[in-house]
């Protein structure tokens, strides 16, 4: 646990081990569960599951309402129905209890609302659906404006700045704001944090390690797709809807993720409810309230209530397949020894006529690609004009170079920095905001040199053949 650069008291909060799991499982009379939810849509409702449950019990976050029971005067506080707006579930298990929090309309009332639910309950730790790097940048509005785009694309990190990307539109989708922003409701709950003194814990999985693990899991064709929902997908504006539409609204949106983009929505939401769930387990507090989004909180308070498996708790990055790691060095090496032995064995003419069709081919393909970007004409010359070559090194990507040379001559206003997430939302958007269109130079280039040393290849047996 530390103070971070904001003041906040942080602690990041790791899932316990499988074998700590097992000591708490091994009393020979376990202690029973208890999970309470009050929806502003249905005043009154409360859920019962464990000693008391129905015989039926929800699952996947569902919620079985029925009529009010007496209980305990400690359990006063976990009944009190929260202020309209907020979305409240409480867990019990054992001696400890979960406090689920989530909005499912976000706009000021709710945020209003929202503040005042963590006043009453005043949390002995709080936790929120953040990890380190978010958490910074939505607490410190400075550190987009601070941020070196050249040492990202440099040091090879356009995962992070996608997968941020990524991780905006996703929130765009499956949240209902009005007026507002995603994550303004974790801003209050760190405002709330730092008023109270109360413990800080991020809770999430680093969004790099998702947006690796939806990429790496997905076969290639499922990839071109995910590129395209990220980038055709987030065009359509969320409306606002009332908050008792919005939860079906959210399931109806994940079951149609899961069929077209299974990988992705396993590691964006599925994975994540197991992180969130397990992380929130292991805070050593004998009370927690944790901010989430609607989208996670009933998995992850119905996860809390049967227990969180650690082992389903995986924060490692996959590694690449070992054709993804061969088969670019393949293809490399099979075209400079094509090169190689037609020299030494073939006609001059024909080699000639071959690195001819080589550059124009991919050069002009990533020029074509780039250019669909609306990329500055140097961008266009000095991406085309190094596909031939980079395509040789696995390494170094077209978007690579382009992407630089974009951002040295069109860098972001901070303004863009900030208003990226809205304007990402927008066709017209992702062209005129620069830093979404650094994003989109780096993978239309990549993408018209793969098609450009594609074709090349295949052209090939007719030069040689002829």
């Amino acid at each position: 646990m530390s103070a971070n650069a904001n003041g906040f008291i942080v602690s990041s909060e790791l899932p316990r081990s499988a074998s700590s799991a097992a000591d708490n499982a091994g009393d020979a009379t376990p202690a029973p569960t208890t999970l309470t939810t009050a929806p502003p849509a249905t005043a009154g409702a409360v859920l019962h599951t464990g000693a008391e449950a129905p015989a039926q019990p929800p699952s996947d976050g569902e919620l079985r309402a029925s009529a009010p029971q007496p209980h305990s005067p400690d359990d006063s506080q976990a009944l009190a129905l929260p202020p309209p707006g907020v979305h409240r579930q409480v867990v019990r298990h054992g001696e400890r209890r979960f406090v689920i929090l989530d909005l499912p309309r976000v706009d000021e009332a709710s945020l209003h609302a929202l503040r005042a639910t963590l006043q009453d309950l005043r949390p002995q730790a709080l936790a929120v659906e953040l990890d380190t790097q978010r958490l910074e940048w939505i607490g410190n509005q400075e550190s987009w404006q601070a941020l070196n785009l050249i040492d990202v694309l440099k040091a090879r990190k356009g995962t992070l700045l996608n997968a941020y990307l990524a991780l905006r539109i996703f929130q765009k989708r499956f949240g209902s704001f009005d007026g507002t922003e995603p994550g303004d409701e974790f801003r209050v709950a760190m405002e709330e944090a730092e008023r109270s003194e109360a413990p800080l814990h991020l809770v999430d999985r680093d969004m790099t390690i998702t947006g690796l693990r939806a990429w790496r899991r997905s076969p290639l064709w499922m990839r071109l797709i995910l590129i395209l929902t990220m980038t055709f997908g987030s065009f359509r504006r969320t409306k606002a809807r009332p908050a008792s539409e919005h939860r079906d609204r959210v399931q109806r949106r994940l079951k149609r993720l899961e069929r077209s983009l299974p990988a992705a929505k396993a590691a964006f939401v599925d994975e994540r409810d197991a992180h969130l769930a397990c992380s929130i387990e292991a805070i050593d507090a004998p009370e927690v309230v944790a901010v989430l989004s609607t989208v996670h909180a009933d998995r992850v308070a119905t996860l809390l209530q049967a227990g969180p498996r650690p082992e389903a708790c995986s924060n490692a990055v996959p590694p690449k397949s070992l054709f993804s790691r061969i088969f670019p060095w393949v293809i490399s090496a099979a075209i400079i020894a094509t090169f190689i032995l037609g020299f030494a064995l073939g006609d001059p003419s024909t080699i000639r006529q071959a690195l001819l069709t080589w550059f124009l081919v991919n050069g002009v393909c990533t020029a074509i690609a780039t250019s669909a970007a609306l990329a500055h004409p140097l961008t266009i010359l000095a991406s085309s004009l190094s596909a031939p070559i980079v395509s040789l090194n696995p390494a170094v990507g077209a978007g690579m170079v382009g992407g630089l040379v974009q951002l040295l001559i069109a860098p972001p206003s901070i303004k863009e920095l900030e208003q990226v997430g809205d304007d990402i939302a927008r066709l017209k958007g992702w062209w005129q905001n620069r830093l979404a269109k650094i994003a989109l130079v780096f993978i239309l280039a990549n993408l018209g040199s793969t098609i450009g040393t594609v074709v090349a290849l295949l052209m090939f047996p007719d030069l040689f053949g002829s």
